[in-house]
Parts: C-alpha cells; sequence; structure tokens
C-alpha cells in the first residue's frame, strides 16, 4: 500500500501512487494540470525533472490525491522541503517531516486485541455504516486499495480515504506495506449507549438498500405474528442462545466474505 508517510521525497512518493493507480496511472497527469489549471506539459517536467509545485498547487494536489488532513500536512512538508533554498531552512523542515513520520509509524504499529473505544471514537466509528463496513471488508482482503473500496462499496474515494485515515489512526486498523492488518479485534462501547441505537438504524437502512436485489445469497423475513405469552418468551429467551452459537462458529473461520445479519423481535 502507498502511504506518503513512507517517502522523504514527494516526487517519488507521486510516482508510486501512479503506479498503484488504475492502469499504472495513464491519464492522470492531465487529470492533475486540469485541475490545478496548468499544462500537461509542466507537471511532467515537475514529476521527471527539477520543477516543483508552487504551495498553493501542492495543496491542491493534496487533495487530488484524496490525502486526509495528516496525509496532507506530510505531503505540505515534503513540497516544502524540496522548495527549500537555504540549508537552515531544509534543517527545520527535515526535523518537522522527522517528527510526522515517527508519529505516523507509532500509528500504524499500534495493534490491540480489543478496546473500548473512547467517546469521541466511538461518535465517529458508529456515525456511519461505513466504517464498520471497511473494517469487515478488510479483514477479508488487506491488501484492497482505497480506489478498490470506493468501487465495491458504492461511496466516493474521498470517504473512503476519510474513514481509512480515521481506522488507522484509531488503531482498529494497521497499516502495513502489503496491506493492512485489523488491529482492535473487537470495539466495545455500552449497550446504553445512543450510539448503539444509531449502529442498529444505519444497518437497517442498509438492509433496506438491498431489499429490491434478487440475489440468492440474501434472506428477507418479514413477519407479524400473534402467538402465547409462553411461546413469545421461549422465542425471546432463544435468540440470543443462537446469536451466541453463530458467534461462536464465526470466530474460528477464517475472514472471506462479508455479510450483515439484522434481527428485529418487538412487541406492536
Amino acid at each position: 500500500m502507498v502511504s506518503v508517510f513512507e517517502f522523504k521525497d514527494y516526487k517519488e512518493y507521486l510516482q508510486a501512487w501512479l503506479e498503484a493507480r488504475p492502469k499504472g496511472g495513464r491519464g492522470e497527469a492531465r487529470k492533475i494540470a486540469a485541475r490545478l489549471g496548468i499544462s500537461t506539459t509542466l507537471v511532467s517536467q515537475i514529476f521527471n525533472g527539477d520543477k516543483h509545485f508552487t504551495m498553493e498547487s501542492a495543496s491542491e494536489l493534496a487533495d487530488h490525491l484524496v490525502l486526509s488532513e495528516r496525509e496532507a500536512d506530510h505531503f505540505l512538508l515534503l513540497v516544502d522541503y524540496a522548495r527549500a533554498g537555504s540549508h537552515g531552512l531544509k534543517t527545520k523542515l527535515k526535523k518537522r517531516i522527522d517528527k510526522s513520520r515517527e508519529l505516523a509509524l507509532k500509528l500504524t504499529e499500534r495493534v490491540e486485541v480489543d478496546r473500548i473505544l473512547s467517546d469521541a471514537e466511538a461518535a465517529a466509528y458508529y456515525s456511519h455504516w461505513i466504517y464498520t463496513g471497511v473494517t469487515n471488508f478488510i479483514a477479508t482482503a488487506p491488501k484492497t486499495t482505497n480506489v478498490e473500496l470506493a468501487e465495491r462499496l458504492k461511496v466516493p474515494e474521498a470517504l473512503i480515504a476519510r474513514v481509512m485515515s480515521f481506522l488507522i489512526e484509531s488503531g482498529i486498523l494497521v497499516l502495513r506495506k502489503d496491506g493492512y492488518d485489523i488491529g482492535a479485534k473487537t470495539t466495545y462501547v455500552t449497550p446504553e449507549s445512543l450510539l448503539v441505537v444509531k449502529h442498529h438504524q444505519n444497518w437497517r437502512l442498509q438492509g433496506f438498500n438491498y431489499m429490491p436485489y434478487v440475489d440468492k445469497q440474501n434472506f428477507f423475513i418479514t413477519a407479524p405474528m400473534s402467538l402465547s405469552q409462553e411461546v413469545a418468551e421461549r422465542i425471546r429467551a432463544d435468540l440470543p442462545a443462537y446469536i451466541e452459537k453463530i458467534q461462536k462458529w464465526i470466530g474460528p473461520s477464517p475472514s472471506e466474505t462479508v455479510r450483515c445479519l439484522n434481527i428485529d423481535w418487538f412487541e406492536y
């Protein structure tokens, strides 16, 4: 996986980024030129020669690369360092670059078996289905790129970039050179939290979106019923037991595919 924090030269990062793009980055120079309002010739001269992007163009390019805030800051440091004209300025910028890389390394090497999310982390993680969706999908395909994730999950690449940045910084995912590891195997939030309700709602809505599609892998059932109080209580007692059985099956099984189980059982 291409991470800007692995590089000390922004042009080397851009070359690696291009090579990792679909079709080896063919046509990307033209897209960059159009985004920055400059010629493709100038883009080529910057990529392959001694010229550099202005800081204004570099900032716009960071947006085009769909970098997170932390990644964009590091990228701009690299551009600033390449443009610096004095030894003193380069020395100061080099210290900032090293500090930025050191912080990023700490974040990407943090692995936890399980953890309780902080209030801020939980609020973000359970705000949208995409966070848990990406986490589970990465478990099945650790080398998936942001572009592939965006195409598979049918969401903008910019959203994937923000989600991946959060998951890495919070330790839920761990970035490696050859892909990702799952950092926090289990995350917890108290059952009383309103975030649990939000989590349920997010995935119910995803279920609604998939109901119109005819797919043998999917199964939806809606069964309003009348029954005895005794049987109602028996079903309610058996549901958690069945979920526990499912969890025991899931635990030792390899991550090969992703599914979502929604069960609604309530008195009306």
